[in-house]
């Protein structure tokens, strides 16, 4: 295996089998999965770099890892092609929110921090980014304005989630497609893709931080309680709980905050060992393998419109009804 295609296979099972706290290490794998994985990720690196189209563009934006400005030049690219999917501004968002100098041109010209803001009404996420910077410019009464705009809103989505869906339109146009680890690739590649609002909103809203008067500490909760609830991501419900945790002293609400925490650990722990059990299940013989390729296109699908939680209950529930867990 050649040095690109083996980081190839190991991103990609790194990403889909890592551990979370305490759950055991990735499996071993037998050499033909980790060959698979890796004509995988060829295939897919040749697509991206050739095509021109938006899914193309995102995927070499996720693939530039090292590469501030390639990364936002692709996220970019794909939202020139196709500026309706908030994936693709989102992403771009995320991405500017790195510090370069010079500042990279597609963020200067498009801010997309402040458009994503505006195209998207009704979500949290975009406003933290907003009060994020702020406070990184130093400007406090700015930063607790996003905050209230922030914590006054219905929803937390960063749409991470619909990577995955987006990686695997180019894959399914490569030579690759048809191989059962494809989708697995696919949905590795589209998590690699962080969560940045979750972490600022950790960040800014701690007890007592910079410029957090009562009247920010009240948007803080509410965005906790946001983040907590509705938030697209397990980063975000933990991250949420987390800050609600901060900033309660009552004991009843303490214990059920906890209670929550408990339920959203148990689900991500559940849902990454459903994830490690389809990946070994791909060392299997023909049938065995059709099922669990089966069950990630599927749960590809549902990223598409559906959180990550639901996703990753709607992977246990098929994989279960395919005797695959």
């Amino acid at each position: 295996m050649g040095e690109r295609a083996a980081h190839s296979a190991v991103l990609a099972l790194a990403l889909a089998l890592a551990p979370l706290g305490a759950l055991a290490q990735a499996p071993e794998l037998p050499a033909s999965t980790l060959a698979a994985f890796e004509r995988v990720g060829d295939a897919v690196r040749d697509r991206a770099a050739t095509a021109d189209d938006a899914d193309a563009a995102f995927v070499r934006g996720l693939q530039a890892t090292m590469d501030p400005s390639a990364r936002a030049a692709g996220f970019a690219r794909a939202f020139e092609l196709d500026p309706r999917r908030m994936l693709f501004l989102a992403s771009l968002a995320d991405a500017c929110m790195t510090r370069t100098l010079p500042v990279v041109a597609e963020c200067a010209a498009l801010d997309p921090v402040s458009r994503w803001a505006a195209r998207d009404a009704e979500n949290a996420a975009p406003w933290v980014l907003l009060a994020a910077r702020s406070r990184a410019r130093g400007d406090l009464p700015g930063m607790r304005a996003n905050l209230a705009h922030a914590g006054a809103r219905a929803r937390f989505d960063s749409y991470r989630e619909r990577g995955g869906p987006s990686a695997w339109r180019v894959i399914e146009k490569s030579p690759a497609a048809t191989l059962a680890e494809a989708p697995f690739a696919a949905t590795a590649l589209g998590a690699s893709r962080s969560d940045i609002a979750s972490a600022e909103a950790a960040r800014i809203c701690q007890r007592g931080g910079a410029g957090i008067d009562d009247a920010a500490a009240l948007a803080c909760r509410a965005l906790a309680r946001t983040m907590a609830t509705r938030g697209d991501t397990w980063a975000a419900r933990r991250a949420g709980l987390e800050l609600a945790r901060g900033w309660i002293g009552d004991r009843t609400e303490h214990l059920a905050i906890a209670a929550e925490a408990e339920r959203v650990a148990a689900g991500e722990i559940a849902c990454r060992a459903a994830r490690v059990a389809l990946v070994e299940r791909l060392a299997g013989d023909a049938a065995v393998r059709a099922r669990a390729r089966g069950v990630e296109v599927a749960a590809l699908d549902a990223a598409a419109t559906e959180p990550e939680p639901a996703v990753c209950a709607r992977r246990i529930e098929r994989a279960r009804a395919a005797a695959l867990l």
